[in-house]
């Protein structure tokens, strides 16, 4: 319910910026992710991307874009018959990722930023629901990310963009580090439609 009420306090600021010489709108998407460091590799969790946007454009050729989504991320254990101790990964979050959009067409659109996110919910699953006393998550990410829009209509763009962690959402279950490995990291694959007002 308080991811729902952060929703529409998204789209209410979105529409009151509009009014502004900003553009806004909403963001509406599929997030495929996996955990580095989970033992387990390929984008095998999907999950729900929702929220919105502010954008001003600098000049003619590069955009700011401001977003506040909330994004469900994670790892799913595909191979649980042959490694039942590795437990799915589930997390919430509610996502603020500031980018410059470098337009290369009247279609198509480079992005590059950083993002920061709240986590609010995070828990590891097996085939009988939560498991308690595990590691922890960290409340903070921080991440990079890249992406490109192609512009559908006037209004409607569909946005591709791959994340990282920049910094680890929570240590290796061992507390072992190795060089830059110093936990798990998140890395999104998203899929998502922009509708500008």
């Amino acid at each position: 319910m308080k991811s729902l009420s952060l929703i529409i306090f998204i789209f209410t600021l979105a529409q009151n910026i509009w009014a502004q010489n900003f553009n806004a709108g909403i963001i509406s998407g599929i997030s495929t992710t996996q955990v580095s460091g989970d033992n387990l590799a390929g984008f095998h969790k999907a999950g729900l991307i929702l929220g919105g946007f502010v954008s001003r454009n600098i000049n003619n050729q590069m955009e700011l874009q401001i977003e506040m989504t909330f994004t469900q991320k994670g790892s799913v254990n595909q191979k649980k018959d042959k490694l039942p101790q590795i437990a799915d990964i589930n997390l919430n979050y509610l996502e603020f990722p500031i980018l410059f959009k470098f337009v290369q067409s009247n279609n198509i659109s480079i992005e590059l930023g950083l993002q920061t996110a709240a986590l609010i919910e995070g828990y590891y699953s097996d085939l009988y629901g939560k498991l308690e006393n595990q590691i922890e998550f960290n409340k903070l990410e921080i991440g990079g990310l890249i992406g490109f829009s192609y512009l559908l209509t006037r209004k409607i763009s569909l946005n591709t963009r791959l994340s990282n962690s920049l910094l680890p959402i929570a240590p290796h279950a061992s507390g072992q580090t190795y060089n830059l490995n110093k936990g798990k990291y998140n890395t999104g694959l998203n899929f998502s439609l922009q509708y500008q007002f």
